[in-house]
């Protein structure tokens, strides 16, 4: 087999599309791929971040109005404040169970004995977790946002260009 773009050279590896790739061409994306397989690669990347960076700014924006209705001490309700509210809740119990989870699958260790514990573990990790969400919130956006930028730019960049920002 021969290489997909340097028709006149042998094939030393192969992309997952099944297109052959040259040495040249072997060494410019990491993992190995085509061109339009890292293309569409960056895409699909660059379309799963900017998702998470909505959802993001959507949980930033409950943070705000909880941290501000904690600041204050007011104690207003109406429907977005218990929204707000209930965002925050639903991050920390998320969270608390992403940890929960990871915990679980490092140790393989059952933790708690009785549906009592399993009950007061989930109310008291997930306040942690609505809390650590003050922290975590902008530090995913940051990220994030740094991580968008990269592949933006990886995606206009030459494939010269590419392979240099991948080493770095």
């Amino acid at each position: 087999m021969n290489c997909y773009e340097h028709t006149d050279t042998v094939s030393v590896a192969t992309c997952a599309c099944g297109r052959g790739l040259c040495g040249a061409c072997q060494g410019r994306y990491q993992p190995p791929t085509c061109g339009p397989c890292h293309t569409a690669s960056v895409a699909a990347r660059i379309e799963k971040t900017q998702q998470r960076l909505t959802v993001n700014y959507i949980f930033a924006v409950a943070y705000v109005i909880v941290g501000l209705l904690w600041l204050t001490g007011a104690q207003i309700h109406n429907l977005v404040t218990d929204i707000a509210v209930l965002m925050v809740g639903v991050w920390g119990f998320l969270g608390f169970r992403w940890l929960l989870d990871g915990a679980l699958g490092v140790t393989r260790l059952a933790i708690f004995a009785s549906a009592q514990s399993w009950f007061v573990a989930y109310i008291l990790g997930s306040i942690c977790c609505s809390v650590g969400g003050f922290v975590l919130v902008p530090y995913q956006i940051v990220t994030q946002r740094r991580l968008l930028k990269r592949l933006k730019a990886e995606a206009g960049a030459t494939p010269a260009e590419a392979a240099l920002g991948a080493a770095a």
